[in-house]
């Protein structure tokens, strides 16, 4: 069984609607994800349950039932695709297409942050699926490193849980809590306001800088809830890269460019240098090995922090090292032949005014 693969527990099941269940992928806020074969293929697929102890609650249930909807709106080249879904003896289940890789979070707890190549590409790569998200009418709302896959076919956003439509998208002050992962929430959605397409951005400006610094670069630790009252440190960021994410990571929304924005920007922008490309693979013209990034302090032990409930912040004061480097690049070169046919779409229509 791959290493990304954990045996199942006493506890599971082993099958869910004919699928026979095979290991576990992993556990979130809402339920488990195992790895399961097709009945009729045998091929291999993702099937996520509800835990047992939220089958019960309306609000998980229809959670997980909009999950199924929400996810299956979005273009299949950036996300995983839905395959069937329904209820089984109790739990909802969700079947949907197994996506092979490893999780940008597990690539940098391993390896810590990403040569600039292969940055630039993920940067491409997450700012394509959230253009095509947010095309579909949707906002993600849990943009972090576990959501996101690197795969030979570029990256991929997965885990739909808490994202809602842009139209239901309001204030988290009407239900008195917000969803979402500390530390890679927008500052206005902490302290209640709606998570619009625009909190999306903030988090793949989160996302990039943490990536590329092992840090990140508004109030330090992933874990801790704040809000964006100074400015963002983008210190160890590849320049290339900074003005994009400084953007991104503008404390106003209303600031901030649209991932359809961004992904122009990053694919108007020049290769990474030469002494970035070296880095990116390890040798230089001139044969000699350049030493990987250093590994931030603690990385080893670091886990991702979970999506969860809480209420709003009242701000005063506002082993598979080889394979994940192959998946990063080979899949940051895929992802940016599969944004061809946006980016052409957008260039058509860079000059037309916003609504």
């Amino acid at each position: 069984m791959h290493a990304d693969i954990k045996p199942l527990e006493p506890a599971d099941p082993r099958t869910v609607a004919g699928h026979t269940l095979l290991g576990r992928l992993g556990s979130g806020g809402m339920g488990l994800v195992y790895l399961g074969a097709d009945p009729d293929s045998g091929g291999r697929v993702a099937v996520k349950t509800i835990h047992p102890h939220l089958a019960d609650d309306p609000s998980y249930r229809r959670r997980f039932k909009d999950e199924a909807y929400l996810a299956s709106r979005v273009a299949s080249f950036c996300t995983a695709r839905v395959l069937a879904h329904g209820e089984e003896d109790g739990r909802p289940y969700l079947v949907t297409e197994y996506v092979g890789g490893v999780s940008l979070h597990s690539r940098l707890v391993a390896e810590g942050p990403l040569p600039a190549a292969d940055l630039h590409g993920v940067a491409v790569g997450v700012a394509s699926a959230l253009a095509a998200i947010h095309a579909a009418g949707l906002v993600h709302r849990d943009i972090k490193p576990a959501n996101v896959m690197l795969t030979l076919s570029g990256c991929r956003v997965i885990d739909f849980g808490i994202a809602r439509s842009q139209e239901s998208c309001t204030a988290g002050a009407t239900s008195g809590q917000v969803l979402g992962t500390p530390g890679w929430m927008a500052p206005e959605v902490l302290v209640g306001g709606p998570a619009t397409p625009a909190a999306d951005v903030f988090a793949w400006g989160c996302l990039i800088a943490h990536a590329g610094t092992g840090r990140m670069p508004i109030g330090g630790d992933p874990a801790t809830l704040r809000a964006a009252v100074d400015d963002p440190d983008l210190s160890g960021l590849p320049e290339s890269l900074a003005p994009a994410v400084r953007s991104a990571l503008a404390k106003n929304p209303a600031e901030r460019p649209t991932a359809s924005e961004l992904l122009l920007t990053l694919v108007e922008q020049p290769e990474p240098g030469a002494a970035d490309r070296w880095r990116a693979t390890s040798t230089p013209p001139g044969g000699l090995p350049v030493p990987a990034p250093p590994r931030p302090a603690g990385t080893e032990n670091r886990r991702e922090t979970a999506t969860e409930a809480f209420t709003p912040t009242d701000v005063a004061d506002p082993g598979t090292s080889t394979r994940s480097r192959l998946l990063a690049r080979v899949g940051a070169a895929a992802g940016s032949v599969l944004v061809g046919a946006i980016i052409v779409g957008l260039a058509q229509g860079r000059n037309e005014p916003r609504p």
